[in-house]
């Protein structure tokens, strides 16, 4: 029977990571155009309706509008779309690798071989080969099956957990930072409350809301990682103790872990691709050496 480590780098699972890798980059790509059209088009075309005479301001007001139903009405809905696509991949990639039954009540979606082939061959025009997908779920050569899916999915929530903390971090500071230094400059300049709310405040409202959005849909998911990964620990420290732990029930709990890790995927805001990469490599060998430990400590269950 092969092991977790040989069906992660198989073909197929190489092809389901890529083409998931891609969905994900075309829906943080559309994210940072509702961005731009939600947070910066609206405080220029706010800083514009300022400057013009209001002859034009109905103008303006129809630009705003335009941009609120552009996003609304097409930007939400294909990014939910490719998330949801990326997260169905995925899932059947984890049930493959880890061998974990599908749960076709939880997840009515399946992904079709069409779109893995046409996901994978556009990451591959970027990437070229797949060396940043190999070795998914690092550490975990060397232990029993069972106790290895569990290794799969506490790396899984950690390093998604961590990512996030990051990320919000970077909302928060890059957030707080821009209104530091347009009040700066607003102090500099002399201007007077009334026209620091008008020019500065009221043009940086929506972007300043669509980041307080982001970032509370960022803490709920961080949240939900936080509870599944003590649940994922305290199986770990059944298994670390030897407790009697019924097979049967160790794979429907696995099962109800996966269910929890695929409503994570499928409903939290995305991390850009930027952030992800930076910490890649440093989190990929923090997992890595957790991972070993635990597996020291699990392969003396029998022993």
């Amino acid at each position: 029977m092969s092991s977790i480590k040989e069906r992660q780098n198989s073909s197929m699972n190489l092809n389901r990571l890529a083409a998931q890798r891609q969905l994900y980059s075309e829906a943080k790509n559309l994210g940072c155009i509702q961005f731009v059209i939600s947070g910066l088009a609206v405080i220029i075309f706010a800083i514009i309706g300022n400057l013009l005479d209001e002859t034009y301001t109905v103008y303006i007001t129809l630009a705003l509008i335009v941009c609120v139903l552009f996003d609304e009405l097409f930007l939400t809905k294909r990014i939910d779309c490719f998330r949801l696509k990326a997260a169905t991949i995925q899932e059947d990639f984890d049930c493959e690798v880890l061998q974990i039954p599908h749960n076709h009540l939880k997840n009515r979606h399946e992904s079709t071989m069409e779109c893995i082939q046409e996901n994978s061959k556009k990451y591959l025009r970027k990437h070229n080969n797949y060396e940043l997908l190999t070795n998914w779920y690092p550490g975990v050569e060397s232990v029993d099956e069972s106790y290895g899916k569990i290794l799969c999915q506490s790396t899984n929530c950690w390093w998604n957990q961590n990512l996030r903390e990051k990320y919000s971090n970077v909302l928060i500071s890059g957030t707080v930072a821009i209104f530091i230094i347009l009040l700066l400059i607003a102090l500099i300049e002399g201007i007077t409350l009334s026209d620091f709310i008008m020019s500065v405040i009221y043009p940086i409202l929506p972007g300043t809301i669509l980041v307080y959005k982001i970032n509370s849909e960022n803490k709920k998911a961080i949240q939900n990682l936080d509870h599944l990964k003590s649940k994922i620990d305290d199986i770990i420290v059944k298994l670390k103790r030897k407790e009697l732990y019924d097979n049967v029930q160790l794979q429907n709990d696995i099962r109800f872990l996966q269910d929890m890790i695929f409503d994570n995927r499928s409903t939290s805001p995305l991390v850009p691709d930027k952030i992800y990469f930076k910490y890649r490599n440093n989190d990929e060998e923090t997992a890595k050496a957790s991972n070993m430990e635990l597996v020291e400590l699990l392969k003396n269950k029998y022993e």
